[in-house]
């Protein structure tokens, strides 16, 4: 709940950092240097220890894992990924320059390669991380020192920078069990489902936010289900006020055939309870036919080829096999699709997450690490069930505004 209420002040930090920018270009100062420093309540060890880790996982939100291993064939030089809530984001080669236990520092420069993704395209970036003990407690800086090469690296590299030396605080606090206790139950995601729970209420009335909140979590367990059964895991799931629900896979999901499998499991495992509301619920109004309705619409909708929709995310991996741009590009559409619906009915509830969303994917950029593709056994299987599935939403709607009681 306090990460929620920290939005509004995480927005106000964006935009200072686009004002930023743009002064930072009209003025054409195109190398740049970005640091942050954090104080951690726990042991200078402990914090180094966690900053050489060859995996590392942060909580966030959202769920960032890095990993970094040595590139085969030259030992000299690490390949680094990242992962943003299961999904591949980047990778880039570097150098290690400098690493000093006892100084407590790792400096490293990105190298010019063709596993890098995005593109070094000439940013020379040095990094460096500074692990020193404090009478306060152990001091974290992170610095940034690249030659600017896009507009979004202005706005990127700063924010990242700070975001990550947060996240990695409350990692190490966590692991010290310095971290706060009240924070941690502030943050739960029972508090947060509570708080959905309440702000469901505000929007309907309350027989109404209940049917939601099941509708949404059966959904959601769909999509657990499939997690479990692809061996991604699962890190968290929970109700998200105003919106609906979210799960966070515990590991990268490797794939577009898992990617799509867990997208379609959740409104297919919704289609069980749907199709036997249909079967028992008659004509007329009752809170069964009202739990069937919502059923059948809230998934429906879910299955539209709208980015970042469950059916827009099937659709991306059926077209992310056959070319990853042309799947950037059709999520671009879903992106636009979802604003121009959010304007069509003057709803800011639709409006403002795709616009967060429109946002998320221009500081990614244009280019991705490909996923593994399908395979054309396996991608016709995944379109044929997507196809299914929605045709039987179709099916009980149609059934259901033929009978209902007006």
């Amino acid at each position: 709940m306090l990460r929620l209420l920290a939005v509004p002040i995480e927005l106000l930090r964006l935009v200072l950092c686009i004002l930023q920018a743009l002064v930072d270009a009209v003025r054409g100062r195109n190398r740049q240097r970005y640091e942050a420093k954090i104080l951690i309540n726990a042991p200078r060890d402990a914090v180094w220890r966690f900053n050489i880790a060859e995996r590392m996982v942060l909580n966030g939100p959202p769920v960032l894992e890095i990993t970094r291993e040595p590139l085969p064939g030259n030992p000299d030089l690490w390949l680094g990924r990242v992962a943003v809530s299961g999904q591949p984001r980047t990778q880039g080669v570097y150098r290690e320059i400098e690493r000093d236990e006892a100084r407590g520092i790792i400096s490293s420069r990105n190298v010019a390669h063709e596993l890098n993704v995005p593109p070094d395209g000439g940013r020379d970036a040095h990094a460096s991380v500074s692990v020193v003990a404090t009478p306060q407690g152990t001091l974290l800086t992170i610095f940034n020192e690249l030659t600017i090469r896009s507009f979004r690296d202005r706005i990127i590299y700063p924010l990242s920078v700070r975001r990550l030396t947060q996240l990695i605080k409350a990692e190490c606090e966590r692991e010290a069990g310095t971290h706060s206790r009240l924070a941690d139950l502030a943050n739960h995601g029972l508090v947060l489902s509570a708080l959905a729970l309440a702000s469901f209420w505000y929007l309907f009335s309350l027989k109404e936010a209940v049917l939601l909140a099941i509708v949404i979590a059966i959904h959601e367990a769909g999509h657990a289900a499939a997690m479990l059964m692809a061996g991604v895991g699962i890190h968290a799931i929970y109700l998200v006020p105003f919106f609906g629900g979210a799960i966070v896979p515990k590991t990268a999901y490797g794939s577009e055939g898992r990617l799509g499998f867990i997208a379609l499991m959740g409104p297919a495992m919704s289609l069980i309870p749907t199709l036997a509301l249909a079967a028992i619920v008659p004509a007329g109004k009752s809170d069964l036919r009202m739990a069937m309705e919502m059923f059948a619409v809230i998934n429906a909708a879910n299955l539209l080829p709208i980015y970042p929709l469950d059916g827009g995310l099937v659709l991306n991996a059926l077209i992310g096999s056959a070319s990853r741009k042309a799947a950037l590009l059709a999520g671009w559409i879903g992106v636009v699709a979802g604003l121009t619906l959010a304007l069509h009915f003057h709803s800011w509830l639709i409006g403002i997450p795709f616009l967060l969303f429109a946002l998320q994917r221009y500081l990614s950029g244009h280019q991705a690490i490909q996923l593994k593709p399908l395979s054309l056994r396996s991608g016709v299987a995944l379109a044929i069930a997507y196809v299914l599935t929605f045709a039987a939403y179709a099916v009980v709607i149609k059934t259901m505004l033929a009978t209902r009681a007006f």
